[in-house]
């Protein structure tokens, strides 16, 4: 199930799946970040408002309005320092940005998936593995959903 969230005090809404929850209402989050987990998968979602990178082409800095160019990556982490090489976990990472270049901002959209928990990870006791592809689906659905309702978010 999914639910249109207000991102940054409404200015911007997105669908964001109901399972993830609000890191704010836990913990501090920087003003320039929505941030939301999954407890049950170690799953998260970050939206970023960034100052504006002039690059001199947008393959540089990935795209321009819509996100044209999506990145798709994996990366072997660790949580909590755990220092056991069977406890890395390997997560798939989707990254969109969104260029505004008349705001000098850009807006990053990122979403984690671990794929992939090592044996010794910690993870291991709370979280399941995802699948990366239901995951590349969900993360399509909040960039075709992702709206800006109120420009003067970018004027403060």
């Amino acid at each position: 199930m999914t639910a249109s969230r207000g991102l940054f005090g409404g200015a911007i809404v997105a669908d964001i799946p109901s399972r993830f929850s609000d890191v704010s209402e836990i913990r501090e989050v920087a003003d320039n970040q929505e941030v939301f987990a999954d407890i049950n998968s170690d799953q998260s979602i970050i939206i970023e408002i960034l100052q504006y990178v002039n690059e001199p082409s947008n393959e540089d800095a990935i795209s321009l309005d819509t996100p044209k160019c999506l990145l798709i990556g994996q990366q072997q982490v660790t949580k909590f320092n755990e220092r056991d090489p069977s406890s890395r976990n390997l997560l798939t990472i989707f990254m969109a940005l969104f260029r505004f270049p008349n705001i000098m901002t850009d807006i990053v959209v990122t979403s984690n998936i671990p794929v992939a928990i090592g044996a010794t990870s910690s993870s291991r006791l709370v979280a399941r593995e995802g699948n990366a592809n239901e995951g590349y689906e969900e993360f399509r659905r909040i960039l075709a959903s992702f709206e800006i309702r109120d420009w003067g978010l970018f004027n403060a």
